[in-house]
């Protein structure tokens, strides 16, 4: 069988090597210049730069682990960045002792709301906090009695690819052909036995209901000899526009000299710009249950990952959607 897969991200890169292992015929369109979606990272003089924000892989899930581990060694990275509040800076997720370490007290339920998730929710999403669903919401960590927690506690694997991820992904394309910079409507022209969509549902469909809403980020990039103390500081306050700052060195252990400091900046989506977070809750979701209805009448397109779909996709969970979508192939 042949097949085209529309975007070389996560979704579309592991769908192309679990295909190509079986033996089948695989072709990848990417519009952008370079492999990887969101996850694409350069190096610069030894130094990982994630373009993208920073994706710390993490997962409990051995099969989606050793899938990966075949094409890269790891970095241990456990995530715990710094939230900047409004009564000082304190250790996140949040936990009793790391608070009480760093301003003299505890807080409680309604503090943590208050001083942590209030002001950066509501610059991520730009709606007042109590209009985000309780889906959202109740994602806030519940490690007050640990004694220092990760922002993926409990999860066995946190870590980064030891060359970073656009060597990782090289590694999985071996042998499997990618046309990048390909026109939105070039993959059509491509005679193939199935179609793995990972782009826009709604751009598939021509936007017959109306353009999906997402929001968008804007980076702004600082070259530095200064290292932070901390991978990430939170900007848990209204007084700066940012929601991030991190530091790329983290990403890269042994390196030494001139890092880069990002600050990242949420939007609203506009032309030209990368659609990051789908919006779920509104009239997105309503909109998007008609173009999952069509989805489900194309016999000859799979649709895969975050844009297809709609919905925020941790990085494990992505790769083991496609694993349980061609179960039938052996991994």
């Amino acid at each position: 069988m042949k097949f085209v897969i529309v975007g070389c991200g996560l979704s579309g890169i592991t769908s192309a090597r679990l295909l190509k292992d079986q033996g089948c015929e695989v072709k990848i369109f990417e519009s952008r210049n370079h492999i990887g979606g969101n996850c694409h990272d350069v190096d610069i003089e030894g130094l990982h730069f994630h373009k993208y924000g920073p994706h710390i892989f993490h997962t409990d899930d051995e099969e989606v682990f050793e899938f990966l581990s075949r094409y890269t060694e790891w970095i241990d990275l456990e995530y715990k960045p710094i939230g900047r509040t409004q009564i000082g800076d304190i250790p996140l997720p949040y936990h009793d002792k790391g608070c009480e370490a760093a301003i003299g007290r505890t807080l409680d339920q309604e503090e943590i709301k208050k001083y942590i998730f209030k002001d950066y929710s509501e610059k991520q999403w730009e709606v007042d906090f109590e209009q985000i669903p309780k889906t959202i919401t109740n994602r806030i960590p519940k490690t007050k009695e640990s004694e220092s927690p990760t922002w993926f506690e409990g999860q066995k694997h946190q870590c980064v690819p030891k060359e970073g991820y656009t060597k990782m992904f090289e590694r999985m394309l071996d042998g499997i052909e990618v046309v990048l910079n390909a026109g939105q409507e070039e993959w059509k022209q491509e005679v193939c036995d199935k179609v793995i969509y990972t782009g826009r549902i709604d751009q598939y469909f021509n936007f017959c209901f109306g353009e999906l809403p997402y929001r968008s980020l804007r980076f702004e990039n600082y070259p530095t000899m200064d290292k932070q103390d901390v991978l990430v500081y939170n900007e848990c306050n209204k007084e700066n526009e940012w929601t991030r700052q991190y530091d790329h060195s983290y990403f890269s252990p042994n390196h030494s000299g001139e890092t880069i400091i990002t600050r990242e900046y949420p939007k609203s989506m506009e032309e030209g710009d990368i659609p990051f977070y789908p919006i779920p809750w509104g009239e997105g979701q309503d909109m998007y249950l008609k173009y999952e209805e069509l989805a489900q009448k194309e016999q000859s397109t799979i649709f895969l990952g975050r844009l297809a779909k709609y919905k925020y996709l941790d990085m494990w969970v992505a790769v083991k959607h496609v694993f349980l979508k061609f179960r039938r192939f052996s991994v």
